[in-house]
């Protein structure tokens, strides 16, 4: 009989960031992937690691703002640990204005990342600027009012973190690819060739498949898919140009000079794993955006569902009832920027540690139940 302390399925970003976490506690961890790592909507090509709107602020946005200002520093470990480098930048952002009314909107922006975005080590701001840093970054008239600039986001290559993050656990914990979590019973996983792996604890981080895992346990509990389509452009851009967002179209420039462009949210699909014209309307709005990737070549096409909570939130913490039952998934757009928190928090939770970061009330599974 294999009896381990932890059992992990799902090796996505947040698996894998658990299973880091895990290894560092020193728990016997296992953890068990259908596929490969990043099958799913962790193997994407964007990065983007930009916070929530510094205004009515909440838990949510705490959660990830902490998230994001501890990051650089845990990637630094694992970059030193493994040699491998994942890509991260502090580039900032810009965004078009688009309304004259909306510069009033950063204005009140801008006073809230005075206040919310601050630590004793740093200093992040918003503005308003007349335009972005370099010549059709964006184009003159896809600015009208200007931008709303912010020097906190960051990026990061999403694929490098995954590969950098898998080998930072070897022989640190057991890794079992392509192989399928056939069934969850109490405090053991019943796998595809029909053995038993057993654990005091199992944590469902599968993304999508999550929620279909622990509906036996918690019915009420659901979720869905968000398709989201993306492309790479060869360009040979400057690394440190800032991200771009405007009217839900990015343009990220990564360390080897091409630009991600992404992306869609497609609530009603039928092929998950599919790009199609949706895509070439995401790419055509880019270029229209910055006339210096008019004629840069689409090196490569991706899509990837992505979960989403009921309610938006990730879901993260043990499912009421079942001590033994831990859930961490639905970052939804933002999960490489949180999953790193996300994975320490639940396994504080799991472990019973009082000084691990908190889980906000609003992402537990007890929080999602009727009232």
């Amino acid at each position: 009989m294999e009896r381990f302390d932890l059992i992990i399925i799902g090796g996505g970003i947040v698996g894998l960031w658990s299973a880091y976490f895990a290894a560092q506690r020193g728990l016997k961890t296992v953890l068990v992937e259908e596929h490969g790592i990043a099958a799913g909507a962790s193997g994407g090509v964007l990065g983007a690691l930009m916070p929530h709107s510094p205004d009515r602020w909440n838990a949510k946005k705490q959660f990830q703002f902490e998230a994001l200002n501890q990051l650089p520093g845990l990637l630094q470990e694992i970059e030193a640990r493994t040699g491998q480098n994942v890509g991260y930048r502090r580039v900032g952002r810009i965004a078009p204005i688009l309304k004259e009314h909306h510069v009033d909107d950063v204005a009140r922006r801008a006073e809230g990342a005075n206040e919310f975005w601050q630590t004793e080590q740093s200093a992040f701001a918003m503005q308003h600027m007349d335009a972005g840093p370099a010549a059709n970054w964006p184009a003159v008239e896809a600015m009208p009012f200007g931008v709303a600039a912010d020097n906190f986001s960051a990026r990061l290559s999403p694929r490098k973190l995954i590969m950098a993050l898998a080998g930072s656990l070897h022989g640190s914990i057991d890794m079992r690819f392509a192989t399928r979590a056939a069934f969850l019973g109490e405090k053991q996983v019943t796998l595809g060739d029909g053995s038993i792996l057993h654990a005091d604890k199992v944590l469902v981080s599968a993304g999508l498949a999550s929620f279909d895992m622990l509906r036996p346990y918690a019915p009420s509990i659901s979720g869905r898919g968000v398709k989201g389509q993306a492309a790479v452009l060869g360009t040979d851009l400057d690394p440190n140009l800032p991200i771009i967002y405007s009217d839900g179209v990015y343009l990220i420039v990564h360390d080897d000079g091409t630009t991600a462009i992404g992306s869609t949210s497609e609530k009603e699909f039928t092929e998950g794993r599919e790009t199609d014209h949706l895509l070439d309307d995401v790419v055509e709005k880019a270029r229209a955006l910055c006339p210096i990737v008019k004629d840069a070549p689409v090196i490569e096409r991706w899509a990837g569902v992505r979960p989403q909570a009921q309610g938006r939130d990730p879901l993260l913490g043990v499912i009421p009832q079942h001590d033994w039952l831990y859930v961490a998934t639905g970052g939804f757009k933002i999960s490489f920027g949180i999953a790193h928190l996300m994975a320490q928090s639940v396994l504080g939770a799991l472990c019973g540690d009082e000084t691990a970061p908190s889980i906000p009330k609003e992402f537990t599974p007890g929080n999602r139940l009727p009232r």
